[in-house]
């Protein structure tokens, strides 16, 4: 076999490992804020209806919803969990293979390639918590631009350099403008330091410094009196600064106006094809800039969520900036001692780094990135010889990364990895560009330490994919499956699986039209009951304007069997981050709706004075020590007899605490009307038995009184081959 052919099977190997690791993290997972849901059913409308902005609600720019709905018309696939997971995962190997070919082109390394392959991937883990979210196509969008961008520049080819980063620019800005915006911006920066006409060249290389300075202040005005935000300033301010300093040592005349010609006619024609096709499918102008520019305007004050900085990242970003300048004023870059500090602040920034998948230090891979990347970053750009090829690539991807970290503001979640990916391929490029300096040391050519340094790599490499394995299969394999329709393999732990079953159940049985408090979509997708209006908003309390919020009223107090899902806990947590839904909607749902059924955060309410038969539930009646103990259930009918009744922990269900099976039980069934009540005298039963409509079952039995975990008690009732017929939550 051929070193090439091995190099390849190595990386396609890595790959189906990471593919495995993320199936099983994806299918594993569901967060009880549900972005996925709200961004399903939108993707959902759109296809079936278009208008987006005027009829259907998003925060996203339209290419997502067109690109997604050409895929959905050719592959057939429907917008589910299940198909949503898979777009997500494609877009998470694909951004990490396209940095992997970035890396590897640059390197000839099936090390280092396989380095950026696993790091990137694990760095962007959080793609398990939103999928089909937005941020999974902007990162490999990114990707693709850094990569092509990258083959374009260092093949001469600046027209096409210009075109393709103009190209996805337009594609990211309507997707996400922020995103778009300050991809440009890399891409406006770089073609500016490279500009061949000397006077347009430092105009625009002040222009692009006046910008890095007063950019951040300008975005993050709405919320500057933040500490927070104004660390989150300077350091975006102090790395782009000390970067430019260092991409000019790496920049040459190379762009002339055809160059900037080309980008700015791709940018405005790809824009204009975009825009377009999203006006034939129904958006008006001004919903079209109501959706892109003026409502992404306003989220910082709707919602944000602090960045957590670590100890000394804007003492880093000050010294780190001061350096720079000092170093380009005195024109300490192109001397060797200097050169040869870069390449052990490189060493030193990757050992600590490395540290992080090993667990040496409690810090994330993003969180380090964001905190101490983003300064660092400039060192990785200083060439450290005369003839450094590789430098304008690494300046092209500095840049990207800096720029893109402003992502993660004023949302800094899964914003913070998407924003600053690019910090793997980085500094994989410029370890591998300092390696020729340390092997120049007497100590550092030592056949030992290389090998010692192989080995860190390789440990490194390998423990990112296995710790995500090692996670994702743990929780695949033990967890049940939640079987509802398109999220049947969703395996989700035993309280989210029982709660959400039966939550559905009782929807679809006494709910026409389904709200969420805040929007929880995948609940409409899962009972296929439909939402009020197509205006569909996760924080619909703080996103829609009391027009919007009067739709929704008028259609609900049209629907008496309306239902309303609440998350509590997601409502609990807004409240201790200081966020107090109010509002037209919100007073109205208070004032109309009163809950029924409670279960592990998830509340059921209804119309005031509605009653209804809570269907999968039960309880055990307190009883003498020496008397029968009482067990009563509320069900629907079930497919088949149900031949005994095991009791469990909800936690642990496939270890049965006590079984009723057999003659000695006693079994009585009432029938009952879908609001509770009695439809018929009780009748008294025996195992198997079998019920065509809602009843209430009552069983009293003997036996060892085992003890139920309070409000954790699951009776499992099973058919005579063991097969599951009904569950029902023990409520106390």
């Amino acid at each position: 076999m051929t070193r090439r052919a091995l190099s390849w099977l190595v990386l396609a190997a890595l790959a189906a490992a990471l593919a495995c690791a993320g199936f099983w993290l994806l299918f594993s997972t569901f967060q009880v804020y549900d972005d996925e849901g709200y961004v399903l059913l939108s993707l959902r409308n759109f296809s079936l209806h278009g208008g987006l902005y005027d009829r259907v609600y998003s925060q996203y720019g339209p290419f997502i919803y067109l690109l997604y709905d050409v895929l959905h018309r050719i592959l057939g696939f429907a917008f589910t969990n299940t198909s949503g997971r898979w777009i997500t995962l494609v877009n998470w190997l694909g951004t990490a293979a396209a940095s992997a070919a970035l890396v590897g082109r640059q390197t000839r390394s099936v090390r280092w390639a396989a380095f950026t392959l696993a790091g990137v991937f694990t760095y962007l883990w959080v793609m398990i918590n939103e999928p089909v979210h937005p941020g999974g196509l902007l990162t490999l969008l990114v990707a693709l631009g850094a990569w092509l961008g990258t083959e374009a520049w260092t093949t001469g080819k600046m027209n096409r350099f210009a075109a393709l980063t103009a190209v996805i620019g337009a594609a990211l800005a309507l997707t996400k403008i922020n995103v778009g915006v300050f991809f440009l911006g890399a891409a406006f920066a770089w073609l500016a330091l490279n500009t061949a006409a000397p006077r347009p060249a430092r105009a625009l290389t002040w222009l692009v410094a006046l910008g890095a300075a007063v950019l951040p202040f300008a975005l993050m005005r709405a919320l500057f009196a933040e500490p927070w935000v104004r660390t989150f300033a300077v350091v975006f301010a102090a790395g782009l600064l000390a970067l430019l300093l260092a991409a000019r040592e790496t920049a040459r005349p190379a762009v002339g106006a055809q160059a900037w010609k080309w980008f700015a006619g791709s940018l405005l024609g790809a824009g204009a094809v975009i825009a377009g096709a999203a006006l034939l499918r129904g958006t008006s102008l001004r919903g079209l800039l109501d959706g892109v520019v003026l409502e992404p305007m306003k989220h910082p004050g709707v919602y944000f969520f602090p960045m957590n900085w670590r100890p000394g990242t804007a003492l880093l970003a000050l010294a780190s900036v001061a350096l720079a300048g000092a170093a380009t004023r005195a024109g300490w870059t192109r001397r060797p001692a200097f050169r040869g500090f870069v390449a052990v602040a490189r060493l030193a920034a990757g050992a600590v780094f490395f540290c992080c998948p090993l667990q040496i230090i409690p810090t994330s891979l993003a969180a380090w990135g964001m905190c101490y990347g983003v300064t660092l970053a400039w060192l990785f750009v200083l060439p450290l010889r005369d003839d450094d090829r590789g430098a304008p690539a690494r300046a092209w991807v500095a840049l990207l990364l800096v720029f893109q970290s402003l992502h993660a503001y004023p949302v800094a979640g899964s914003q913070v990895n998407w924003g600053t990916f690019l910090w793997i391929p980085l500094l994989a490029l410029g370890l591998w560009d300092a390696a020729p300096v340390w092997q120049t040391w007497g100590l550092a050519a030592s056949r030992g330490l290389r090998y010692a340094g192989a080995l860190v790599l390789i440990a490194v490499t390998v423990t990112m994919p296995a710790q995500l394995a090692r996670i994702g299969w743990s929780q695949y394999a033990h967890n049940p499956p939640l079987g509802l329709p398109g999220a049947e393999n969703l395996r989700l732990t035993s309280d989210m699986v029982y709660s959400t079953r039966i939550m559905r159940e009782n929807l679809r049985a006494h709910a026409d039209l389904l709200f969420s408090f805040p929007g929880l979509y995948s609940a409409n997708l899962w009972t296929g009951l439909p939402t009020p209006t197509l205006i569909n908003a996760t924080h619909w309390f703080s996103l829609l304007p009391p027009a919007r919020q009067q739709e929704i009223i008028t259609r609900l107090e049209a629907s008496p069997r309306s239902a309303l899902l609440v998350q509590r806990d997601v409502l609990d947590y807004l409240a201790k981050t200081g966020f107090h839904p109010a509002g037209p909607l919100h007073d109205w749902l208070m004032a109309n709706y009163e809950k029924v059924l409670a279960l592990d955060g998830y509340e059921l309410w209804l119309r005031h004075g509605r009653q209804v038969a809570l269907f999968s539930t039960g309880h055990l009646a307190a009883t003498a020590p020496d008397a029968p103990h009482e067990l009563e259930l509320t069900l629907a009918p079930t497919a088949a007899p149900v031949a005994r009744i095991e009791l469990c922990d909800y936690f642990a269900p496939r270890l049965p605490l006590a079984e009723i099976a057999g003659a000695e039980p006693e079994l009585s069934l009432q029938p009952i009307t879908p609001d509770g009540r009695p439809a018929g005298a009780p009748q008294a039963a025996h195992f198997p038995v079998t019920f065509t409509g809602p009843v209430r079952m009552t069983v009293r039995y003997r036996g060892v009184n085992t003890p139920l975990a309070r409000n954790h008690g699951l009776a499992v009732l099973r058919d005579a081959a063991g097969a599951i017929v009904a569950e029902a939550r023990l409520l106390e």
